[in-house]
């Protein structure tokens, strides 16, 4: 007598197949997930309302952040 998983086959795709499509679709949502305005160097003022900031930031406050991230969803 055969096994169940002798009877009843993973439909031909080997599983290091599988763990591989697993890994790059979970891959690919978590770079979704990252904000566009990460990337983003800073340059000085705010990338959304252009205000005057510091060499460190990037938006100057988090309406301008979230505005940007709207717009950028918007327009993709």
């Amino acid at each position: 007598m055969e096994t169940t998983q002798e009877s009843f086959p993973d439909q031909g795709v080997p599983e290091p197949l599988v763990a591989a499509s697993v890994a790059a679709s979970v891959a690919a949502a978590s770079a979704a997930a990252v904000p566009a305005r990460l990337s983003l160097p800073p340059k000085g003022a705010c990338w959304y309302c252009d205000k005057p900031l510091d060499s460190v930031r990037r938006f100057c406050g988090k309406s301008c952040a979230t505005s940007f991230d709207e717009e950028a969803e918007y327009t993709r």
